[in-house]
């Protein structure tokens, strides 16, 4: 499903839900129980925008358990990309890392996987994580059980196929937007839905700067940084702005004496946090 359907879907079953709640509370009025009618619509156009706010933010606890911060008691952050691999980004963001001595973690698109699994390989021997972002970023939003389960499974296939053999057992929704049906089968296969602390817009392309300075607001003890190497589809597109801003960023956190882990590294850290308590 595409990123605009799933919008569609869901802006005709909100509006469907309130304009239901209007005419209740149109008929209530008229037969004399205002107080009932305007309660009514009050808290129906309530419930209904909870409805759409829940699927349209990521890290919504009602649809699913979703870790996207980190405790915050360590000075640990953790860096990711989604999307890729694709050439000539993915190489230039490993070099990147490389060069500040920096690991990270990927979220891979399996489609890309197929594309390009020799560089799949070289994210994993500098050192760095991959985790599964579905096949071919298709929207979740919607999903059954199984409709996810073949997204998880085609982009474990996939990584298998380049030659990861142990890949992080994280899995991050297209968009982060997952039903609680998906949720379930992919955490029920032993999976942990991964989201991020708040998103960077970089694909945006709003500027090398923008990008450090929007990062620079949400670097933070536990902070979940979310970028992108690739895109989904045949058509290219620009990451050379997130290539450019990511020196400026590592700068800012380690100015902050933050240090950069894996994403697993991150939720262990809290686990343990919580488990001092």
């Amino acid at each position: 499903m595409t990123k605009r359907r799933a919008l569609s879907i869901l802006g005709s079953l909100g509006f469907s839900a309130l304009l239901a709640d209007a005419s209740v509370s149109h008929i209530l009025w008229h037969r004399g129980y205002k107080r009932l009618a305007a309660a009514l619509l009050g808290g129906g156009a309530a419930a209904d925008g909870l409805f759409v706010y829940s699927f349209l933010v990521p890290n919504f606890p009602l649809l699913g358990k979703t870790f996207y911060r980190g405790s915050g008691a360590d000075s640990s952050v953790a860096l990711t990309f989604d999307d890729g691999p694709r050439s000539p980004y993915t190489e230039q963001i490993l070099e990147v890392l490389k060069r500040e001595g920096v690991t990270a973690t990927f979220f891979i698109l399996g489609e890309n996987a197929r594309r390009s699994p020799e560089l799949v390989r070289r994210i994993e021997a500098g050192g760095h994580r991959v985790a599964n972002h579905g096949d071919d970023h298709d929207i979740l939003m919607w999903a059954g059980a199984g409709a996810a389960l073949r997204q998880l499974e085609e982009g474990e296939r996939a990584l298998k196929q380049a030659g990861i053999t142990e890949p992080a057992p994280l899995f991050r929704a297209p968009h982060g937007w997952l039903s609680p049906k998906a949720h379930r089968a992919i955490t029920g296969r032993g999976y942990r839905v991964a989201g991020w602390t708040k998103g960077v817009w970089d694909t945006a392309l709003p500027g090398t700067e923008v990008i450090v300075s929007r990062t620079a607001e949400l670097l933070n003890p536990g902070s979940i940084l979310l970028l992108h190497d690739g895109w989904q589809g045949p058509q290219p597109e620009d990451r050379s702005q997130t290539v450019a801003a990511l020196p400026g960023i590592i700068r800012e956190a380690r100015s902050r004496g933050l240090k950069f882990v894996t994403l697993e590294e991150l939720i262990r850290e809290a686990e343990a946090g919580a488990g001092r308590r």
